[in-house]
């Protein structure tokens, strides 16, 4: 029998309708809400990125007049700076072990460079203050027309690593001048000398950073002597030429192809530390562009120094200074006062002899006052850092320098000069808040730091 059953028609409450209203609000609400999540995740991000990438490395640290100095030059050279530093501890750590008890002095250098990478803030300081400097050179260098090309800056780099297509350069002899002045009678009288006091050389050489200095080529000329005389014939003084023989220049050690390997390899590695080529490139560049215009500032400097020969009594306290000068007025002697009192070790027994010196060897206090007297003069007592000083000038000239102590004038003057530029700019702006962006790697290893401090 057929099926005549019809379906049932299913009701649509108001109850119903109402339930499938608040649902569908429901899933409008929550898509809504994960959309606007989304976003603000995607806007946060893009904020992110847009900081990290395009606004922080944009910020300005420093200005000379309409050149800026940003974050994104910033940091790799700082970055270079330490890394160099930390090449320089590693030398100086190594040669310190191969010298042992003698090379006592390496040791320490190495021990101030890593306290100094310690200290993020004083590198990030100092490399801005540099990175101004270079500005003030370029734009001098500029109005003078002096340059830098780039075979130069190859030059230098093949320098820095030991490649020298033309063959090592042979090593110039300078030789050392050494100031000897006839002693007056008032420094006989002041001293009473067994032996003529030689000036003290007044500087020392540093590395700066990891690029070696080339060594100038020497040049070599005829030396004139007289030829023997043959038996009979008449003696001559007119000189003849001695033959000088030719210096061939030792060969590289490695072929250009070798070098290009070596070179592409540096600058793989130093890319892991965020440093770029350019970075390295500008640094030899500005490097041999204060050189050229460094000899340019002091081309008419003569190797000649206003220096003062004095010699002091070194005392802890001001009361032991002053007993020491009435002792002086009393007429003790100056050599016994100061083996007995002086804490002066490197030269108490030597009466306090401090030899000639120029300005800026000494600290200020006590300069001032060396220069400031006449020979025979004994000063009041001169407090500095190292406690209390009575100075007696034994002589005050004009001295003829070596070639180490004209180099360190030269540079002294150039430093002068250059501070004197900067302070006579009033277009040079610096961002309190560069400290914030100054990068603190590459860090000191624990191996490093453990080895250097703990002597291993």
């Amino acid at each position: 029998m057929a099926n005549n059953r019809k379906p049932v028609k299913q009701v649509v409450t108001k109850k119903h309708l109402a339930k499938q209203e608040r649902e569908r609000r429901e899933t409008r609400a929550i898509l809504f809400s994960t959309l606007a999540v989304a976003a603000v995740v995607v806007g946060l991000l893009a904020y992110v990125l847009v900081d990290n990438f395009i606004v922080k490395p944009s910020t300005v640290l420093a200005s000379v007049g309409e050149e800026k100095i940003t974050v994104r030059e910033f940091q790799p050279v700082v970055k270079f700076t330490r890394l160099n530093m930390l090449n320089q501890a590693s030398n100086y750590y190594y040669y310190y072990q191969m010298l042992g008890s003698y090379g006592s002095s390496f040791l320490t250098t190495a021990q101030n460079l890593v306290t100094s990478l310690k200290m993020p803030a004083v590198i990030g300081e100092q490399t801005l203050n540099t990175m101004v400097e270079n500005i003030l050179i370029q734009e001098e260098a500029a109005k003078r027309g002096i340059t830098v090309s780039d075979e130069e800056v190859a030059k230098a780099m093949q320098a820095a690593f030991d490649f020298f297509p033309e063959g090592t350069p042979t090593p110039t002899i300078t030789p050392t001048i050494v100031n000897t002045p006839t002693l007056s009678l008032t420094q006989i009288a002041i001293i009473q000398p067994t032996d003529t006091p030689t000036p003290l050389p007044t500087s020392t050489s540093t590395p700066e950073g990891w690029v070696p200095t080339n060594t100038p080529t020497s040049t070599l000329e005829p030396t004139a002597t007289s030829e023997p005389v043959p038996a009979g014939s008449t003696p001559t003084s007119v000189p003849t030429e001695t033959k000088v023989p030719t210096i061939t220049p030792t060969p590289t050690v490695y072929t250009t192809k070798v070098y290009s390997g070596v070179l592409k390899d540096y600058y793989a590695n130093v890319s892991n530390y965020g440093i770029p080529r350019n970075v390295i490139e500008d640094s030899f560049r500005n490097t041999l562009l204060r050189e050229k215009l460094l000899e340019a500032v002091t081309a008419d400097l003569e190797p000649k120094e206003e220096q003062v020969w004095a010699r002091h009594i070194l005392v802890a306290t001001e009361d032991e200074a002053i007993t020491v000068l009435e002792a002086l007025k009393n007429g003790e002697d100056w050599n016994t006062l100061a083996a007995t009192y002086s804490t002066d070790s490197s030269n108490k027994d030597n009466g306090g002899d401090l030899g000639w010196f120029g300005r800026g060897s000494m600290v200020t206090a006590f300069e001032d006052a060396a220069f400031a007297m006449k020979p025979g003069e004994i000063s009041e007592p001169i407090k500095t850092d190292f406690g209390y000083h009575i100075i007696q000038c034994v002589g005050h000239a004009v001295n003829d320098l070596d070639a180490s102590a004209f180099s360190k004038l030269k540079q002294t003057t150039f430093t002068n000069w250059l501070e004197d530029l900067r302070n006579s700019r009033d277009d040079i702006v610096l961002n309190d808040k560069w400290a914030d962006f100054t990068p603190s790697t590459p860090a000191v290893t624990s191996t490093l730091y453990n080895a250097i401090f703990g002597g291993k």
